[in-house]
């Protein structure tokens, strides 16, 4: 049987005309097809270039832009000719001829980056998630302040590692860098899925596979010990004070599994069950996804959280309506999203007030009692299967990133439990 081979390849038998300005010969890139030991050279609408260029090219790897769009459109030559003879049974230089001349050469995608990434963008904001769609935008922002005309083939491991090597020197934290990235990523998962770009060409990986690894977000100390939580609730603040709103709604979150504040804010009557004495909702973050995605919480009520209620809470009379009145049934995403984060700035303004009269030296802020619940739970015994069922993690790595938040004397006391 005879094999079947096809390729594209650097032309060498017969060197053109030398680059501008450089002594190296420049060579005609070509599509080779072997088959019984005859071989034939189509020829391709792609710029020539030198050995050394064509070395790069093979590589894939430190390429120039010109490169790069040498790199991306002699694969997609080679694959338009795979599809073409597999097709072909049994093959015929013939055939093959026929079908090549009338296929349709490698064009440009009519979509670019920057408009798929803003039509991702305007997704989000559709759809309701206005804070997830402001993040975009604003890794969108950086990525073009680094790569003005970016387009699909840029987005090479290389391009990734000179990216964020950019917003290291621009003083981007580790946590924006994982976040613009991860952004990143999502838009080309889109771009795949939509036919805009070659998975084989997938750029985020293990470093090990030649590919670019997001790096990891640094874990700042944000949990506070049981004594530091009983002086915040123990501290005198004067009624209706940004003091008194900021502790209502930190202890809030604290017991109640420490639910993010904008899952407070969503929360409705239905959701609390006074004779079961739980509160259950689903998070705001997941309620779009599918039903067997969505994350459940299951909170029991704590004296603190109704007294809360009873202080905050408004008309009770629809299972509907929202506890506390911080945004409206009538508003849209974007304005329910702008009163969100103008509740949490007062909350975030009013518990500085407190870490400055309490001498707390953490950053408390309303992220603060996330981890401080999950460290009270640590201590109190319980395990880390417990501990990733409460917050309803989907992979243990994510709970360990609130453990490691810990410090070493906190360590020690972790050990005693053993």
């Amino acid at each position: 049987m005879s094999t079947l081979a096809v390729k594209v390849v650097l032309d060498t038998r017969r060197a053109l005309i030398k680059n501008a300005g450089s002594k190296d010969p420049i060579y005609p890139i070509k599509l080779r097809v072997t088959f019984a030991r005859k071989q034939r050279y189509y020829p391709l609408d792609v710029s020539a270039v030198s050995k050394a260029d064509w070395e790069k090219i093979q590589s894939g790897q430190r390429m120039s832009k010109s490169q790069r769009e040498v790199f991306h459109t002699i694969r997609e030559y080679e694959g338009r000719a795979i599809e073409i003879t597999d097709t072909l049974h049994p093959f015929s230089f013939h055939a093959f001829d026929s079908r090549w001349a009338n296929s349709t050469a490698p064009t440009s995608t009519t979509k670019s980056f920057k408009k798929v990434f803003n039509e991702y963008i305007t997704d989000l904001k559709t759809s309701g998630r206005v804070s997830t769609s402001n993040s975009y935008k604003w890794a969108l922002k950086s990525l073009l302040s680094f790569s003005k005309n970016l387009a699909w083939n840029d987005l090479t491991p290389e391009f990734l590692e000179e990216y964020e090597a950019y917003m290291r020197e621009e003083g981007k934290s580790q946590n924006t860098i994982g976040i613009y990235l991860r952004s990143l990523r999502a838009v080309i998962n889109y771009g795949i899925a939509n036919g805009l770009f070659a998975k084989e060409y997938y750029p985020f990986g293990r470093k090990s596979h030649g590919k670019y690894q997001i790096p990891a977000a640094q874990n700042k100390k944000r949990a506070l010990n049981k004594k530091e939580v009983e002086t915040i609730k123990a501290l005198e603040v004067k009624p209706g004070s940004r003091k008194e709103l900021a502790r209502d709604f930190w202890l809030f979150s604290y017991y109640a599994n420490g639910c993010n504040i904008k899952d407070i804010v969503h929360l409705r009557w239905k959701d609390i069950d006074w004779k079961e004495g739980v509160i259950q909702f689903v998070r705001k973050k997941t309620e779009r996804a599918n039903k067997s995605n969505q994350v459940q919480i299951t909170a029991v009520i704590h004296p603190h959280i109704t007294e809360v209620i009873q202080r905050r809470g408004v008309d009770d009379s629809q299972p509907e309506n929202y506890v506390f009145s911080i945004i409206d049934a009538n508003q849209t995403a974007e304005e329910q999203h702008k009163h969100t984060q103008e509740f949490v700035r007062r909350i975030n303004i009013g518990l500085k007030q407190i870490a400055k009269e309490l001498n707390l030296t953490k950053n408390l802020t309303t992220y603060t009692a996330r981890h401080s619940h999950a460290y009270a739970l640590l201590m109190g015994g319980a395990s880390l299967e417990v501990i990733m069922d409460q917050f309803k993690h989907s992979s243990m790595k994510t709970t360990m990133n609130y453990i490691d938040s810990i410090d070493n004397e906190k360590r020690k006391d972790i050990a005693k439990l053993l």
